[in-house]
């Protein structure tokens, strides 16, 4: 008969045979090891556990440390096109650049439905100051039309949908400086609102705030410089931290194996 029994780390073997009963106590602990084997397992295993969390954590610590808040171009542009749009002195070029950011931000895909909402009100208005009265009729009911077959659709390569986006893309791109065949074109096609005759004044001032949240990023040299193509903090938690895991991995081993032949411990495996 064999039971089994313990606590606080330790286990307690019992044989009964007929004649007599024989117990043999085995105490098995990480952090009080009892012997040489156990003593030097423990403190390898924590070194290369605080190894392991430095490279990981110490890593985000730095980024912390060195980031720096960094606009992107789109909001440098946005910016003082803006702000002269507001003013009234805004020219063809400022009501341009302003939507082109707008549109740039519409591709954001944490946008919140009511961020989105605003910025489909802020380019629609920079597509009235730009176009005429005809032209801007004709672009909403063309619009129209897109949103109306979305809607229809099972495929995005559906024909009828693909060819009114083109109209669209023809008619809006242009008037706000955009390349008719560039992502941007395809993503203005898509974000514009069958309505554009004006933005409520909650939306002018939503805008400017949607617009730096998304287009300010934290950027420092861990982020900016490249390894093999990739941002250097990508490069480092996907590979090099792959790689030095698995350099643990070895390590222990070595050592673990290095300590059995120094101490001529053998295992059993019958």
């Amino acid at each position: 008969m064999l039971s089994q029994a313990g606590d606080n780390g330790s286990s307690t073997l019992t044989y009964q045979t007929q004649n007599n009963v024989q117990t043999e106590e085995y105490r098995i602990s990480f952090f009080r090891p009892t012997t040489q084997r156990a003593l030097v397992n423990r403190n390898l295993t924590i070194k290369l556990f605080i190894l392991w969390a430095v490279a990981i954590f110490g890593f985000q610590v730095l980024l912390k440390v060195f980031e720096k808040p960094v606009q992107e171009d789109a909001l440098v542009r946005f910016t003082p096109a803006w702000n002269n749009v507001l003013s009234g002195q805004a020219g063809e070029q400022d009501y341009q650049a302003a939507g082109q950011s707008m549109v740039q931000a519409m591709g954001k895909s944490t946008l919140s439905s009511a961020q989105f909402e605003a910025l489909q009100d802020g380019v629609g208005w920079m597509l009235s100051n730009v176009l005429s009265d005809g032209e801007l009729t004709d672009l909403q009911r063309e619009v129209q039309a897109v949103n109306s077959r979305r809607e229809q659709i099972t495929t995005l390569h559906d024909s009828e949908y693909v060819a009114a986006k083109q109209v669209v893309i023809a008619r809006a791109a242009p008037a706000l400086g955009i390349g008719t065949g560039t992502l941007l074109a395809q993503l203005l096609s898509v974000g514009l609102s069958n309505n554009m005759a004006g933005i409520s004044e909650e939306n002018k001032q939503k805008i400017p705030e949607i617009m730096q949240l998304f287009m300010t990023h934290n950027r420092s040299f861990l982020t900016d410089t490249v390894v093999l193509g990739f941002p250097f903090h990508y490069f480092y938690t996907a590979v090099l931290l792959l790689i030095f895991f698995i350099v643990l991995c070895w390590y222990y081993c070595y050592r673990i194996d290095r300590l059995h032949a120094r101490l001529n411990f053998l295992e059993r495996t019958d």
